[in-house]
């Protein structure tokens, strides 16, 4: 592949990963952020992208990073895993915050 394997625990750590993806039969570089949503089971990691990426790219970063990936409405788990297998342990008398920088995007108008 020509990469250095990332582990799923080093992507959490460092709250994003840098991904190669095929779409429309471009290669594209993607940045991916760990956002944490509730579930029923209870937080779970998802990496999303911003920006389009084909569903068939989804499953294949999902299986190779081993963490469950998302965009818009479509979440995609590794083969064989869940939501469950995810979520990360809170001890009860434990409080979890979310602080999210916030983003400002600018274009350059000609």
């Amino acid at each position: 592949m020509g990469f250095q394997m990332i582990s799923k625990e080093e992507i959490l750590r460092r709250g994003y990963v840098d991904v190669k993806v095929f779409v429309s039969g471009l290669r594209q570089s993607h940045r991916m952020e760990v956002v944490r949503e509730k579930t029923s089971q209870g937080m779970v990691p998802f990496l999303v992208s911003k920006h389009y990426i084909p569903t068939a790219e989804l499953v294949r970063l999902a299986e190779e990073l081993q963490l469950p990936v998302k965009h818009k409405d479509i979440a995609v788990f590794p083969k064989g895993k869940m939501a469950g297998h995810f979520t990360e342990k809170v001890k009860k008398d434990e409080t979890v915050v979310t602080v999210e920088s916030d983003t400002v995007e600018a274009e350059v108008e000609e």
